[in-house]
């Protein structure tokens, strides 16, 4: 295949500092390379929610993504540390279901078709007392957005923590090495996640019947 310019030629990272840099042709060469990845990270969001959407919402939150990675001069992209053992290409496509995460938070209850859930078996909330589910009355729909408007009241580290455990079902190991925590620290922090989003959906189902 024939390069398009020299920065086709470069190692990961150096194309990356090429682009930290402001080099020219460095930043359409990298977005490029990652493009595929991030459409499909994209899809992959929109799909396992069950949310609508068409190709030119696909092509504004690829064009989202774009941004977010170049805001703030690279903020996102100068945060990526090789040395934690996490792959640049994974990095891309979290800074990109983020994107899908944030713009599914946005809509309004009735814009996601299906229930999300953190977890195929116990989709992130216990049953309460008498066997009833917090949210089971809620339309499908509806619970989709309750649950991200209670990840979206977590505390960043914890939102961080449920992209990469829940959406991109990473291994522990590699979690670990993310995030500077231990394996076992991986193991405690996702039940003490699921339960703080228990409460916050129990809280909001109290303040709907109240």
């Amino acid at each position: 295949m024939a390069l398009r310019n020299v920065y086709d030629a470069l190692p990961e990272a150096e194309l990356v500092r090429a682009v930290l840099d402001g080099e020219p042709a460095a930043w359409p060469t990298f977005f490029a390379k990652y493009e595929r990845l991030i459409i499909s990270c994209i899809r992959k969001v929109m799909h396992r929610y069950h949310a609508h959407y068409n190709e030119e919402d696909l092509e504004d939150l690829v064009s989202q993504s774009a941004l977010n990675i170049v805001k703030d001069d690279y903020r996102k992209l100068r945060a990526f540390d090789a040395t934690r053992g996490y792959k640049l290409s994974s990095w891309i496509g979290l800074i990109a279901s983020n994107t899908a995460h944030d713009s599914l938070r946005r809509r309004t209850p009735g814009d996601v078709a299906q229930a999300a859930s953190l977890d195929d078996e116990e989709a992130g909330v216990e049953p309460v007392a008498g066997g009833e589910h917090p949210v089971e009355a809620i339309d499908r729909g509806e619970r989709a957005a309750l649950l991200w408007r209670a990840v979206g009241e977590l505390g960043h580290s914890d939102q961080l923590f449920v992209r990469y455990y829940f959406e991109h079902e990473m291994e522990p190991e590699d979690i670990a090495r993310a995030m500077n925590i231990s394996v076992n620290t991986v193991y405690s922090r996702k039940n003490k996640v699921r339960e703080k989003l228990r409460k916050l959906l129990l809280d909001g189902d109290e303040a709907r019947e109240g």
